[in-house]
């Protein structure tokens, strides 16, 4: 009897494990069936979940409901409450799936989640003040939205802010009414609450280390789901139908927003716009040209106006844009550049304002512009009508010889002859020139940059009838690059017989003399590989002879370098460069005089500033013994920082190359763990919390973020190869 009864009890176990789902959803009363299983969402217009006009549920949740169900014979069922609502369930447990729900540390250790769906940035909206770092926020007055994970988020996160004030608002209009009403300086959420396309507003993005992945949650009884959703989210996000539904419910979002008045619509219908670009500079990412033609997001957003709204465009493109820009009195300049310091066009901005650099091009043998003061008094060739032509005439007045030409070509001929000492122009339409003429690829360089004191932006008067339908234009032409995919066209033609034969012929002779070519190209690289791994060898000995670093330190900075370099996706060719460089990073010390480097003590001012300059220095030394960029690049610029407080050029964010920034990262954790004559020897904890404190400062947010994962192998390796 009792081994009957023990027998029952199993079989009705393993049948609740099967159909865990099935038993409680029953007993639930908000669905329309007895098997409806509730999916439990926010209730705020956003591009995860929105409300048609007819009322009808959409949005991406919608969308990737609808899927899991078609796919699994599930029967989910959007629930939209209020975010405090869905709060107390999610922290019951009560039964259903949660969507939108914010992973966090603890979560993924009490909660059951599904994988990643997306990521959301946290921005920083304001009407005209920008926040670069948090530190930026201290002392302002900020809005977050009551009941939000991005509060909570930032709170534990930046624990050392001191805001002015803090005011919580139900919702995103709220908070934007307040922005308006200056009754607040900055309204703080991920970046889907932030879609007011009515009015345009400056985001700023100060917690570079911060992201909110979104998943979805699962009450007990529904933990058998979680397998097959995950499968569902691994697929799609391979295949890049995950990003594209992201894409795709931000633009109908957006588009579903729209609105139009009656005086909006009769302009429409009664006018014809006008819109000039420029025909022959390139000012990507606005609008740059190609062989295959023009791109860029304002054609993206001429389609749109044409396609959304039905405005009658006539696109015309000009020379000498600059000049006509400066001389006419247009309402509407899609790319417009404008002063940072000029605040006379602020109102008409209809988005985010770019950093416009152009580049300085001259021969390689030539110096780098360390600093842009050294093209004073030099012959500089420019497009005429360019905008180089008046920036270097507002930067340099008279001082710089300005050369103007019709062509790219023009220019390179001119350089080549030593007509003129260099070449000032975009950079995408210089590099598109160059790159398919080896010739001149091989003589000239980018020499330098100009300063980031001008932005690009499109631009429409605050007075023009459609201003804030074009606000609304903008943001949603954001996402048609995104979408939008170029057909594959076939580049093959129809071939004869004898032709094919012919062809046959050619080809076999190429391959044959392709081969003789790559063994003898083989022979030469191995022995360059040989003659740069004698030299490399020879450079370490001298920099150990001369400094006090061991060559065990060395090698343990080698070895973080390959970690890093190889986890964050490199090719294998730049990891393996790193790796076998990155030993070369202090050999300008070998010019350091012996009484700074071996100072028994803090440096003084002078001596510190003498110090600094190994990093030109040992660029300068291995300049000449080929060993390419990556190595020139280590040595140069390992002591930059992220927020651009770093040496010797300033170098701020993607500025620094990578390897560089990986280097820093590398050189700094093996410095905190060694004992040095100032200082003791650091335990491994305490190295990582110091170099957590840098993200965003010293080092890149990005490598800090992958730190976290590999710091344990860091301290394997420190503990392997200890001297």
């Amino acid at each position: 009897m009792r081994s009957l009864l023990r027998l029952s009890l199993t079989l009705i176990w393993m049948l609740c494990s099967v159909y865990p789902f099935s038993l409680r959803a029953s007993t639930a009363n908000t669905s329309r069936s007895d098997h409806a299983v509730p999916v439990w969402l926010f209730d705020a217009d956003n591009f995860e979940f929105w409300r048609d006009k007819q009322g009808q549920y959409q949005g991406y949740y919608q969308s990737l409901i609808r899927e899991i169900n078609k796919r699994y014979g599930y029967q989910l069922e959007l629930q939209p409450i209020n975010g405090e609502e869905i709060g107390k369930r999610f922290n019951a447990d009560s039964f259903g799936l949660y969507a939108g729900v914010v992973r966090t540390e603890e979560r993924s250790r009490t909660k059951i989640l599904s994988a990643r769906l997306f990521d959301n940035e946290v921005l920083a909206a304001s009407l005209s003040r920008t926040a670069s770092v948090p530190e930026d926020l201290n002392d302002t007055r900020v809005i977050f939205r009551r009941d939000d994970a991005t509060h909570l988020q930032v709170d534990q996160r930046y624990p050392w802010l001191k805001f002015r004030k803090v005011i919580l608002v139900d919702s995103s209009a709220e908070a934007f009414a307040l922005l308006r009403e200056h009754k607040a300086d900055f309204y703080i959420n991920d970046d889907s609450e932030m879609d007011d396309t009515l009015h345009y507003y400056t985001m700023s993005r100060p917690f570079a280390d911060l992201r909110l992945p979104c998943v979805m949650g699962f009450s007990p009884e529904l933990r058998s789901m979680r397998d097959n959703i995950n499968q569902l989210i691994a697929e799609w996000q391979q295949n890049g139908r995950l990003k594209a539904l992201e894409n795709e419910s931000k633009r109908n979002y957006l588009v579903s927003r729209i609105q139009i008045t009656p005086e909006e619509a009769a302009w429409i219908r009664d006018n014809r716009l006008t819109v000039w670009l420029p025909k022959s500079e390139n000012f990507a990412p606005l609008l740059w040209q190609d062989a295959q033609g023009y791109h860029g997001s304002v054609l993206d957003m001429i389609n749109d106006m044409r396609d959304l709204l039905h405005v009658n465009i006539d696109v015309k493109y000009t020379e000498d844009y600059i000049t006509h820009l400066r001389q006419e009195n247009w309402p509407v300049r899609l790319v417009n550049i404008v002063e940072s310091r000029d605040e006379s066009q602020a109102e008409g901005i209809i988005g985010p304002a770019l950093s416009w650099h152009n580049a300085y091009y001259n021969r390689s043998e030539q110096p780098f512009l360390w600093d842009e003061e050294q093209v004073r008094y030099k012959r500089v060739g420019i497009i005429k009508g360019s905008f180089s032509a008046l920036y270097l005439h507002q930067r340099f007045g008279n001082d710089v010889t300005i050369v103007p030409a019709g062509s790219i070509e023009a220019l390179v001929s001119a350089i080549e002859q030593r007509k003129i000492d260099f070449i000032l122009g975009d950079l995408s339409s210089l590099e598109g020139s160059l790159r398919g003429n080896d010739l001149f690829r091989g003589v000239l360089k980018v020499a330098g940059l100009t300063r980031s004191d001008y932005r690009i932006v499109s631009w429409v008067d605050s007075s023009h009838p459609l201003h804030p339908l074009l606000t609304q234009i903008h943001r949603i032409s954001s996402f048609r690059t995104q979408m939008e995919r170029q057909p594959e066209r076939s580049l093959l033609p129809e071939f004869s017989k004898n032709t094919f034969k012919i062809i046959s012929v050619v080809l076999l002779i190429t391959v044959l003399f392709s081969l003789c070519l790559l063994w003898l190209m083989w022979r030469h690289m191995k022995q360059s590989r040989a003659v740069n791994r004698s030299i490399v060898e020879a450079m370490e000995k001298v920099n150990r002879a001369h400094d006090d670093e061991t060559g065990s330190h060395i090698q343990r900075v080698s070895a973080y370098c390959e970690l890093l370099a190889r986890e964050i996706g490199l090719p294998r060719k730049r990891v393996h460069e790193i790796a076998r460089f990155a030993s070369l990073h202090d050999v300008g010390k070998i010019a350091v005089p012996e009484r700074i480097l071996r100072k028994q003590g803090s440096l003084d001012e002078d001596e510190f500033n003498e110090m600094k300059l190994h990093t030109l220095k040992g660029w300068r030394i291995i300049q000449g013994l080929s060993l390419g960029p990556v190595a020139e690049n280590i040595i140069h610029y390992h002591h930059e920082k992220w927020d651009g407080s770093g040496y010797p050029e300033g170098l701020c964010g993607a500025q620094i190359p990578i390897e560089a920034r990986i280097l820093a990262l590398a050189d700094v954790y093996d410095a905190l763990r060694q004992k040095r004559v100032y200082k003791p020897g650091y335990t491994h904890e305490h190295a990582c919390s110091l170099i957590f404190a840098g993200a965003g400062k010293h080092f890149d947010p990005e490598l800090i973020h992958l730190f976290r994962q590999l710091h344990p192998k860091f301290q394997a390796i420190y503990d392997n190869q200890a001297d």
